[in-house]
């Protein structure tokens, strides 16, 4: 346990000796010590990999193992627990319920939580509602109003944070050996870029919300009953990315229906933070974001449509303060993170590409494996010049 093997067969061994044999798991969730339980493989990021297994009475959890720790955390998978439980009042993200990080749980530790049913947000294959149960999401999150103990990190300023660590990342990739004169010619014009931006824009007004800081599509899943109510919910006329979830809160007012009651639940917590909004909202909608997930790069000009939304599920609950400054801004820094991120993990994917065991190289994932050659492409990052840096 909390070895260095993090092979799938392998993690998942190791997942289904913990549920078999902690006893504390069984007593915290009411599992008779004989109940025979098995964990399922969900699916597998950087940091996790998430396995359900359900108790005799028919409960459904989601067993998450920590693999790798994201910068700024002591301890990843308790970091993630607080966050669930600071985020709780919103009624859209998993309860947590159990949290293990000593040496008998696997890898890094583990998160069991509730599961969550629906369908992961998927832009190659919208449904009418779909979007508008993301946006609902996302403006129910950022309206808990945390505690004044809150144990999430709060950058002291969320921007400048933000360009050291994809500077970090890009000097990483200098040193690795792995260089590319090309794609460092790429990288260095996006940090002049985001440098000329930084001594620009104003400092943020409101840094006191619960943020995810990774609204990927695949963090919101969606029933089918939420994305038909919430299309129903909406007469407006669509948008070329979402068929009808696109649709714009135009000449309405304040205080008028939910984009959707009830639209789903907000997963994958892991590096969450004590921020501001427009770092969501940008993520949201940054073709560097949908692209992971999907075909799907979305265009600027339905960018209008989701703040607009998204200001209407806000319903009020807090000013928008300077965001479309910061959204202008966040949107930039969102697409050098996703750049840096993608040029530090040239040398991981290099030495993976020609390993012979599992045990030669850290963890990957096929999704990453398929992606990076897109993503440091000419033809990629030159959209992304135009679209979020202006040159």
């Amino acid at each position: 346990m909390n070895g260095c093997d993090t092979s799938t067969a392998s993690i998942s061994a190791e997942a289904n000796a913990y549920l078999h044999g902690c006893a504390s798991l069984r007593d915290q969730l009411d599992i008779p010590a004989d109940a025979p339980i098995e964990a399922h493989l969900l699916g597998m990021g950087e940091h996790n990999v998430n396995f359900s297994f359900a108790a005799p009475d028919g409960r459904a959890f989601v067993l998450r193992v920590n693999v790798a720790s994201q910068p700024f955390h002591d301890n990843q998978i308790l970091y993630e627990y607080r966050a669930l439980k600071a985020a709780l009042p919103s009624g859209c993200t998993p309860e947590p319920l159990f949290v293990d990080y000593s040496d008998d749980a696997p890898g890094k530790g583990i998160l069991v939580e509730t599961f969550c049913a629906g369908t992961q947000l998927d832009f190659d294959d919208l449904r009418p509602g779909d979007v508008r149960c993301a946006i609902q999401m996302m403006a129910d999150v950022h309206a808990v109003a945390p505690e004044p103990t809150c144990p999430l990190f709060r950058p002291a300023d969320p921007l400048a944070e933000m360009f050291s660590e994809c500077v970090g990342r890009y000097r990483d990739y200098l040193r690795s050996g792995c260089e590319e004169a090309r794609v460092t010619r790429w990288v260095h014009a996006f940090i002049d870029a985001t440098e000329r931006m930084l001594e620009a824009v104003a400092p943020p007004e409101d840094c006191n919300h619960i943020i995810n800081t990774e609204t990927l599509p695949s963090h919101f899943l969606i029933p089918e009953s939420s994305a038909r109510s919430a299309a129903a919910a909406s007469a407006d006329t669509t948008t070329s990315a979402d068929a009808e979830s696109l649709a714009h809160a135009s000449g309405k007012t304040p205080h008028q229906e939910r984009l959707c009651a009830h639209p789903g639940h907000f997963v994958d917590w892991e590096r969450s933070l004590l921020g501001e909004v427009a770092q969501d909202v940008a993520y949201f909608v940054s073709p560097t974001t949908t692209y992971w997930d999907s075909e799907f790069l979305f265009p600027a000009t339905d960018i209008p449509a989701v703040l607009e939304a998204y200001w209407q599920a806000v319903d009020g609950r807090f000013a928008p303060h300077n965001f479309e400054e910061r959204f202008c801004a966040w949107r930039m820094m969102t697409a050098l993170k996703s750049t840096t991120w993608c040029v530090q993990a040239i040398p991981r994917y290099t030495q993976a590409a020609g390993a012979t065991s599992a045990r030669e190289v850290a963890h990957t994932t096929e999704k990453t494996t398929s992606k990076l050659p897109v993503y440091l492409s000419d033809e990629f990052m030159e959209r992304i010049a135009v679209e979020c840096f202006g040159l």
